[in-house]
């Protein structure tokens, strides 16, 4: 015996004098019902399952219970009673559960919900810890009318078996009625994901909402049927990865959650809330195997240990002897520590200072030299074996350098690297060695004074006044309003924050904002009263009278943020600064625009059902939107945010939010506008006696007595309740005075005199945005195009301009179907090529025209009506249609055909414009099937049905949905469709 333990402690010492270098770490014994599990193996349904570890992992955790050969059933949806067991398991409260259980059975106690009896206990739990109240538990005894029928008609054929006294009857209806509230109260059936959500969030002790927050929910086309109360619950578990939705693209708040989603989710609150559950988690990479002898045993007993290393470097060790195990979770099944290789990279669980499993297959490490890296996230590491293993960084990638924070700018080629990945995407990356990025960083406020680009330096000025002059890093990251940029954007004279290491500059973040002291050559920040061509109009923010013109040209700087834009971009109520030039006031050298007015999203009209004052939300029912020439319905009900500044009135009284509670079942106009890429409620005007519309070629305001005056001679009264619209944006009264167009919705006020409730300064197309150009394309810039003899589609008419041109710019992500050359879409490089035309041997344009170019014409050469281009390509020109946005961007092109209609003076327009919703479609044969069908009247200028049905031949058409260009097979029955026809051939058709 002497001699096996000397042969042993020999063993032990060689290892240790040969192994591996191991960091030194805490010892974590396995728990003595390790074993057991081991033994117990897994479930015998879930090796299909995609959960399969997620439930073997809180097999372990003791979360779920189960016996040697049970089953899980992890597509079953999961029980009320199933998740409370679950969840206090969890927070270690079970001990508390059984000792209430054990209390309620020995008082005799019956639970007032239909549970099982091991359930009972931890229902009492999760009511005393307030994941479910009393309130919800009252709620769910709520019969609906459909059981409430039942019952009496259970009632009634017992009596017709029977004779029964009234009493009997009432006796048997009440025990009925209390039987079917018992079973509505049952913990047996399935809990809803609202439910599930609303638990997990009070477990967790979760944080609400914010309105303006609240975005990942609306991203399912069901949202509106989440319960308002339960919507901050959703949308946080959702933010934060723990309990998804249902599909890709509805959450299915009232449907179950299965029993295998449910152990992901619960999975998911164990790695993210470690100080919560007591259970700390983490990957770390078997380094060595040590077999061990107990010295102190009075038996011959051996205990085996592992050696791992975390990520960061630190160790630990996991410790058991000869009869136990550490359970080990591989492809759906449980092992024991004999399926662990040295090299393994492994999932554990620790709790009570015991290791409480082993999980293989997910992760692995990797370490080497970095030898490819783009800005698409896509590296290559390669080991010391030569092998190339190509990876990804991910949204949650973590990067460091010798475990400092850093970023993926430090990434050079080259370096030895260490990488924790899971399939091709990377967890953490760590950078062997110390990237500088960090290192002795200062940060200094100050100007831009000069850029040197080609030598890399930059001279600036701090705000004491000190200059200072710095080199530039090779990946120096440049901001300018924190949007990424180039250096070659940033200007002398900006303000930026310089972040500084040693003599190099690592990042410049670069702003341009309102408040900077104006240079004497600006006219302060003015109001912009209208764009006209090349001239912007405008007046001091308080006046609304006195007008000032500049003109512009090609060399007027006009910019937003620091970012160069074309001056249709400025719209009216909008905030500008204009330097002027000393030899020609009236004429602007810069404009800087400075605060843009909110752009309307939707007009509605809907009634007031109910407020959320502490969320911030407002429920609508009976909601319509107004397209022109009325109101349509779209929803019964749905739910809205509501910005902080929202303005709310009624009869010119300004209201708060809580205020509508008094307001229910009142009507209301609302309008919407984008807050952070969620549609948000930004005025609301309570809707008066009655309602009735105008239309008015001109009207003028008098501001005497608050009232404007349409053309026809009618006086409407207006205050800063009325709602005001042009060009799609959200303006005051006081822009009223400088246009001669109005489109109103007007109330009769309690009193009779009439209210403009609504304006829009345009037409009745203001509230529902939607502008199509027709036109033969003339002439092609860099990045834009013009249209000549061109017609605007305003109120289902063509508004024909006969020989104007008018530019538009092409946008990046605008779509281009070419009907004539290429019969395809096309890209905007290809389009725009149209602008390059070659020349004889001369120097001179060629007198030839190239078929193959858009504009059909080298513009050098059309002079006018006479000249050598209109006689020779008059039959030429290119007809096409356009959809412009509101900052004249053409976002879509319809490259029709070659047509001779090209500058006639006066024009017929055969278009039809169509109405329908979807029957059918048919890509094979590109064909539209419509029902319900009207086509607008030019004779009575309205829609008139034509008929049941129409078939729209698609092949040429452009189709736009949700503001982008679709194909065929992106139209489902019920779309509703406003199309513009060539007959039957689609040319545009918007998708509703």
């Amino acid at each position: 015996m002497n001699y096996r333990k000397r042969y042993i402690t020999i063993l032990i010492t060689i290892s240790l004098l040969t192994g591996t270098i191991f960091a030194e770490g805490p010892i974590y014994p396995v728990p003595a019902y390790g074993r057991a599990l081991v033994d117990q193996g897994g479930f015998t349904d879930i090796a299909g399952s995609p959960r399969a570890a997620d439930i073997l992992k809180l097999r372990m955790l003791n979360i779920i219970q189960g016996s040697n050969g049970a089953k899980y059933r992890p597509n079953d949806n999961i029980s009320y009673q199933e998740a409370a067991a679950y969840l206090i398991r969890l927070l270690g409260m079970e001990e508390a559960a059984l000792e209430k259980a054990a209390a309620m059975a020995q008082r005799g106690t019956k639970p007032n919900y239909a549970a099982d009896t091991w359930a009972v206990g931890y229902m009492e739990e999760v009511l005393a810890q307030g994941i479910m109240t009393a309130t919800e538990l009252r709620e769910m005894e709520t019969l609906s009318r459909a059981q409430l029928d039942a019952i009496d008609t259970q009632v009634k054929a017992e009596a017709k078996r029977k004779w029964m006294t009234l009493a009997q009857r009432d006796a048997l209806k009440n025990e009925k009625t209390a039987a079917a509230q018992l079973e509505n109260k049952s913990m047996k059936r399935a809990i809803s994901r609202q439910n599930l959500a609303m638990w997990l969030f009070r477990a967790l002790k979760l944080q609400e909402i914010p309105s303006k927050d609240i975005n990942y929910v609306y991203k399912y086309s069901d949202y509106s049927s989440i319960k308002p109360e339960r919507l901050s619950a959703a949308e946080a578990l959702l933010q934060k990865g723990i309990l998804g939705s249902a599909a890709k693209d509805k959450y299915a708040p009232t449907a179950g959650v299965s029993r295998g989603e449910a152990a992901e989710a619960f999975n998911n609150i164990v790695e993210a809330y470690p100080d919560l559950t007591g259970i700390q988690t983490g990957v770390a990479r078997l380094l060595k195997a040590n077999m061990g002898y107990n010295m102190q045993s009075a038996s011959d007993t051996q205990s085996l240990s592992y050696n791992l290393e975390n990520f960061d470097g630190t160790g630990f060790t996991a410790k058991m002897e000869a009869d136990q195990a550490l359970p080990v979770i591989k492809g759906g099944r449980v092992y024991d520590h004999n399926l662990l290789r040295e090299g393994d990279t492994v999932e554990y669980a620790l709790r009570d200072g015991q290791m409480l499993y082993a999980a293989l297959g997910d992760y692995s490490f990797l370490q080497g030299t970095l030898s490819y890296h783009d800005k698409d996230g896509n590296i290559r590491i390669e080991d010391s074996q030569k092998g190339i293993t190509e990876l990804k960084l991910g949204a949650d990638t973590i990067i460091t350098a010798l475990g400092k924070p850093a970023r993926a700018a430090s990434l050079i080629p080259g370096q030895d690297v260490k990488a924790l990945y899971k399939g091709n995407i990377i967890s953490r990356l760590d950078i062997q060695e110390n990237a500088d990025y960090y290192a002795d960083t200062e940060y200094i406020d100050g100007i831009i004074k000069y850029i040197d680009r080609a030598g890399r330096l930059v001279k600036l000025e701090d705000y004491d006044g000190n200059l200072r002059t710095y080199g530039l890093d090779d990946r120096v990251i440049v901001s300018i309003n924190d949007y990424y940029e180039t250096l070659e954007n940033l200007q002398p004279e900006q303000d930026a924050t310089f972040e500084i290491s040693g003599r190099t500059i690592k990042a410049i973040k670069a702003f341009t904002i309102p408040g900077e002291e104006a240079s004497k050559d600006y006219l302060a920040v003015l109001r912009v009263r209208a764009v006209e061509g090349d001239t912007i109009k405008v007046t001091r923010p308080e006046d609304r009278q006195n007008l000032m013109s500049f003109k512009t040209d090609s060399i007027t700087s006009i910019t937003y943020l620091g970012y160069p834009i074309k001056l249709y971009n400025v719209k009216v109520g909008d905030l500008v600064k204009i330097q002027t030039n000393e030899n020609s006031k009236d004429r602007a050298d810069s404009i800087e625009l400075m605060t843009k007015r909110q752009r309307v999203e939707k007009v509605y009209k809907a009634k007031i059902l109910n407020t959320l004052p502490g969320q911030y939300r407002l429920a609508l029912s009976q909601i319509q939107t107004y397209k022109y020439p009325g109101w349509s319905k779209l929803d019964d009900e749905k739910t809205f945010p509501v910005k902080r500044d929202a303005e709310i009135y009624k009869d010119g009284r300004k209201l708060k939010l809580d205020d509508l509670d008094k307001q229910r079942n009142v009507e209301a106009y609302i309008v919407t506008v984008k807050d952070f890429g969620e549609e948000t409620i930004a005025k609301i005007t309570l809707k008066s006696v009655s309602e009735d519309s105008t239309f008015s070629g001109t009207f003028d305001a008098q501001w005497t007595d608050n009232s404007i005056k349409l053309a026809d001679g009618q006086k409407l009264s207006f205050d800063d309740g009325t709602i005001i619209i042009k060009d799609r944006r959200l303006l005051d009264t006081s822009d009223l005075t400088y246009n001669d167009e109005a489109f109103v919705v007007k109330n009769k006020l309690p009193g009779g005199s009439n209210y403009a409730a609504l304006v829009s300064m345009e037409n009745g197309n203001g509230f529902d945005y939607r502008n199509v150009v027709r036109g033969y394309i003339h002439d092609m810039g860099e990045d834009n195009f013009s249209l000549e003899s061109y017609a605007n589609l305003v109120d289902n008419e063509w508004d024909y301009h006969y020989g104007d041109e008018n530019y538009f710019y092409v946008s990046k992500d605008g779509r281009i179907l070419d009907n004539v050359l290429k019969r395809s879409y096309i890209t905007r490089d290809t389009f725009l090529e149209s602008r390059f035309w070659d020349l004889g041997s001369n120097g001179k344009p060629k007198t030839s025209t190239d078929p193959k170019k858009y504009t059909i014409h080298d513009p050098r050469l059309y002079m006018d009506d006479k000249g050598p281009h209109y006689e020779k390509c008059r039959s030429q020109h290119m007809l096409a249609y356009i959809i412009v946005n509101e900052d004249g961007e053409a976002t879509a092109i319809n490259i029709y055909k070659k047509d001779a209609d090209y500058r006639k003076e006066e024009m017929t327009f055969k278009e039809n414009l169509i109405t329908g919703e979807v029957v059918s479609s048919n890509s094979s044969y590109t064909q539209l099937t419509l029902t319900d069908v009207k086509e607008y009247s030019k004779f009575y200028s309205q829609w008139q049905p034509t008929g049941s049905k129409a078939v729209i031949n698609t092949q040429k058409a452009l189709i736009i949905k949700n503001e982008q260009a679709v194909t065929l097979s992106e139209l489902y029955p019920g779309d509703k469709i406003y199309a513009v026809t060539d007959q039957n051939s689609g040319i545009i058709l918007f998708v509703e």
